[in-house]
């Protein structure tokens, strides 16, 4: 049996993987997971607003009640949330939340919370193991069992949490909030305006058909949000992806903001010595003058090495921060409200603040790929591209100079191959990384 799960979580095409009988032992083994491991109490699920999430979720709950759990349906709600709450609430055993994070519409996904924490890489391989003694064992079918509670409870705790981290007074900034038509539009406007801020908001329709698929590794993917806030004489515009765990940022000038640079500002600034973050980010946060530890590329990798290593931070490229202090997976929200209390602090502008690290620039490209090319594809790699480094964390990255790398990495969610590259110049990693992403090509053509 192929592995179910990739970076974070189980994803894949919604009709052909996520069947009402996939959906249904789905909830049936993370019952019993939760059971082996002697977690008793009601279980909390969400979901994103894609048309196959209801869907799901129904089949999962139906799963979970087939073990005898009392399920809480807390409808659409930031992914963060999800884990929040049980943190706020000891009566739950666990949690999980129906998404596919940023992929696209007709893809969709399951993650797992339980110990207060987004699940280990340990723990999905025991999940793996009861899926293959349980699929299938017992056939799914629509029943009239008891209907799950509803409440939204996760989103009350969320909020009061991004409230009471928030160091008040702010300045009265403009702002211009993008949530992507996702789940942060149930949470991040009313909390700014909460917190004083003037909020103007786009992309709020929270319906299946206007769904947007942000990738916030990428700056096409905020040009609309830059375009209002020059338009609109703002401080700084936020945008965040479909499940609401990613933020990015645009300065007052309409400049795009990477999660690396918001990350390390935040790293910077930090009471942990030691930051985590993966192979694919950029080496800006080496020069923070803090140890850094590099992981694979996923949510999971990063909460188990800050465990590991005892980090109270770390944070992915594509805006999402990890903070032990209030939950042990990606946040959005937090990290959020963590850049305005450094803002404050400063009292410069976002565009002044971030251009106190040093700049690089990372060109990010990718091509679909046949996943049984991958291999090929690593090994003849090797053999042209020559540096003064190679490291095998995660793909091959290799340093081509002493500020200067190109990263080969097949995804482990889809059939794709990403192909990351980082200079001192935007011309010269735009190059570099053209030239890695035709050599990947040309093993397709073939």
């Amino acid at each position: 049996m192929a592995s179910l799960f990739g970076t974070s979580g189980i994803r894949g095409p919604a009709k052909e993987l996520f069947t009402n009988q996939f959906c249904f032992d789905a909830g049936r083994v993370f019952a019993k997971f939760l059971t082996n491991h002697k977690q008793r109490g009601m279980i909390a699920v969400g979901m994103d607003p894609r048309e196959s999430s209801p869907r799901i979720k129904k089949a999962f709950i139906l799963g979970l009640q087939k073990e005898g759990c009392e399920v809480i349906d807390q409808g659409i709600v930031p992914v963060p949330a999800m884990n929040y709450v049980l943190i706020a609430d000891y009566s739950l055993a666990g949690s999980a939340m129906i998404t596919g994070s940023h992929i696209r519409a007709d893809f969709n996904g399951i993650k797992f919370f339980a110990f207060r924490e987004e699940i280990l890489k340990k723990h999905e391989r025991e999940i793996e193991k009861i899926y293959k003694d349980t699929r299938q064992k017992t056939l799914f079918k629509h029943s009239k069992e008891k209907s799950a509670k509803r409440e939204n409870e996760a989103i009350r705790f969320y909020q009061e949490m991004l409230l009471n981290l928030a160091e008040l007074p702010y300045p009265k900034w403009k702002v211009i909030v993008d949530c992507g038509n996702g789940c942060q539009l149930k949470v991040m406007p009313a909390v700014l305006k909460k917190l004083g801020l003037e909020v103007k908001t786009v992309n709020t329709a929270l319906q299946p058909k206007k769904f947007v698929p942000r990738d916030t590794e990428t700056e096409e993917a905020v040009k609309d949000l830059q375009q209002k806030v020059k338009k609109e004489g703002a401080d700084f515009g936020i945008a965040f992806d479909m499940d609401g765990d990613r933020v990015i940022f645009v300065d007052e000038n309409g400049r795009f903001i990477p999660g690396d640079y918001t990350g390390a500002l935040i790293a910077k600034y930090s009471d942990s010595p030691v930051i985590v973050t993966p192979i694919n980010t950029s080496q800006v946060v080496e020069k923070i003058e803090k140890k850094i530890i590099r992981t694979k590329v996923g949510s999971p990798y990063v909460a188990e090495a800050m465990e590991k290593n005892g980090a109270t931070f770390g944070f992915e490229a594509n805006g999402g921060g990890f903070s032990a202090e209030i939950m042990m997976s990606r946040d959005a929200g937090s990290t959020t409200i963590k850049i305005l209390n450094l803002l404050k602090q400063s009292k410069k502008t976002l565009g002044g603040l971030i251009n106190i690290l040093p700049q690089f620039f990372l060109y990010r490209t990718k091509v679909t790929c046949p996943i049984k090319l991958n291999p090929i594809i690593l090994k003849e790699v090797e053999k042209k591209f020559k540096g003064i480094k190679i490291e095998e964390i995660d793909g091959l990255k290799i340093w081509l100079g002493h500020s200067t790398w190109i990263l080969f990495r097949p995804s482990s969610n889809a059939p794709e191959f990403r192909v990351f590259a980082e200079a001192e110049t935007k011309e010269e990693a735009k190059k570099l990384g053209q030239k890695g992403i035709n050599f990947v090509k040309s093993f397709i053509k073939i």
